[in-house]
């Protein structure tokens, strides 16, 4: 047999903080084009790409193939007073409606140009993010000696999505 050198690849740099993750939410109760949030001081947030698989043995040999996708986001902010945020996911839960969520990676070393649609001549600037629509597992508002906190799980219907969210220099400057 011939030799075949398949060579070897190598990633190197500096991580990724997790500061420069943030998430964002909107209420799919709002009207269409309406701004997203940001929930205030976000200090925690995970995402879980999970599902199950089928695993089967038969009289053939071994059925291994995925079942499901099970994709959740988990938050913890503090609450600070005027965050829609919070009455977002609260009006979620107790109403049975989902929110949209965003994991964008606010990184200027992964921003690019996109096109503008309405204007070809035109582009701006956009950052990688995930999105799907999920429903409010739980709120926890933890009432504590020290700063009041607000822990969420979102689970995601069908699976996150790639794509992009457009944030201008001026909107990284004010948040």
């Amino acid at each position: 047999m011939a030799y075949v050198d398949n060579g070897v690849t190598a990633t190197k740099g500096n991580p990724l903080l997790g500061k420069k993750v943030w998430y964002f939410i909107q209420s799919t109760q709002a009207p269409v084009g309406s701004k997203a949030l940001l929930p205030a001081l976000q200090t925690d947030g995970s995402t879980s790409i999970e599902g199950d698989s089928i695993d089967e043995q038969t009289k053939f040999g071994r059925i291994v193939m995925p079942s499901t996708n099970e994709d959740s986001i988990k938050l913890k902010t503090y609450v600070v007073p005027g965050d829609l945020a919070i009455d977002v996911i609260k009006d979620a839960k107790h109403n049975g409606n989902q929110v949209k969520v965003w994991r964008v990676i606010v990184d200027k070393r992964f921003a690019i140009q996109e096109k503008d649609d309405s204007d070809p001549a035109k582009t701006h600037q956009v950052f990688p993010a995930m999105f799907g629509y999920g429903v409010v597992d739980s709120l926890d508002l933890d009432d504590g000696d020290d700063l009041v906190s607000a822990d969420y799980t979102l689970n995601i219907l069908d699976k996150l999505k790639e794509g992009t969210f457009p944030l201008t220099d001026d909107q990284l400057a004010v948040l």
